[in-house]
Parts: structure tokens; C-alpha cells; sequence
């Protein structure tokens, strides 16, 4: 994408890969694995390496999910990427937290001021959605999620209920 501008040029690029061992973690080494990445790409694979390496603002992370038992305790209530973050790859980070502010708000508004109740609810009606939505990111590595799963995830959960 086009930055500044039109002055800069910034570019995302992901790959699969297990695990990286610890002493791959420096950046000196994240580079080094990004470029070689990128220099075995047929299509300007080489002039991709050579910018990632000159790159001033160089970054690499790993892709990841938030997945977690429980999305509340006490009087706290996690909505979103806190929660559940689907990750990048899914597609689906701002319409999950979207989704989970909007439910957690209607529980907590039928409640009748029992958060624990509304907490219950919220867990109960959002899971199954956030799992599905979750699944778009993995369910078909190297490739987009297959457009019926897309469909499924989507109208996984009414906003009526």
C-alpha cells in the first residue's frame, strides 16, 4: 500500500512456518528469514529481499490468535482483540469486536444490573460465533478460507436473540 503520499511503498508479506526457535528471534535473523523467503519468490522475488533488507523500518511478527477459556471474570469483560483475536489472516478482527461490543452491550442491558448473568450470556451466545470466525484463519492454510465457511462464520450468530 501507498503511504505519505504516494512517497512510500509498504508492503506485507507472510509466509507458513513452524515454530522459530529461539535464537531466531533477534532481528538480524528475522530479516535474514523474510528476505530468504522473498529472494526464492520467481515473480521480483530478488528486488523484494533487496528492499526488506535495506528497509529502515524493517518488522516481523508472527500471526497469531487470542484463544481463551473464559472471557470474563469478576466484574471484567473482554471484547475483541483482547478476547478473541482471530488474527490478521481471517479477515475477521473488526466485525468480531464489532460483534462481541454490540452482544455484551444487549446482555448486560437485559440483565436487570446482574453482570454475572449478562457475563453468562455473553460467553454463551459469542462462542460458537468468535470459534467459527476463528477457524477462517486455518482451515485452509495457504489459501483464502473456502467461501462457504465464510458464509457459515458470518451467519453464525443473530443479533436478535
Amino acid at each position: 500500500m501507498s503511504a505519505r503520499e504516494n512517497t512510500e511503498l509498504r508492503i506485507a508479506f507472510g509466509f507458513e512456518s513452524a515454530p522459530l526457535a529461539p535464537e531466531l528471534s533477534d532481528p538480524a535473523s528475522l530479516r535474514r528469514l523474510v528476505t530468504d523467503k522473498l529472494a526464492a519468490l520467481r515473480w521480483e522475488g530478488d528486488r523484494l529481499a533487496k528492499a526488506a533488507t535495506d528497509a529502515p523500518d524493517f518488522y516481523c511478527d508472527a500471526m497469531s490468535q487470542v484463544r481463551m477459556d473464559q472471557w470474563t471474570r469478576g466484574r471484567v469483560a473482554l471484547v475483541g482483540g483482547a478476547g478473541y483475536c482471530p488474527s490478521p489472516l481471517s479477515g475477521q478482527g473488526t466485525s468480531l469486536a464489532l460483534v462481541g461490543g454490540y452482544v455484551l452491550a444487549d446482555c448486560l442491558a437485559r440483565s436487570g444490573g446482574d453482570h454475572a448473568a449478562a457475563y453468562a450470556r455473553y460467553e454463551r451466545r459469542l462462542r460458537s460465533y468468535v470459534t467459527l470466525n476463528q477457524a477462517l484463519a486455518t482451515a485452509n492454510p495457504g489459501q483464502p478460507a473456502a467461501e462457504s465457511s465464510v458464509t457459515h462464520a458470518k451467519n453464525a450468530l443473530s443479533l436478535d436473540d
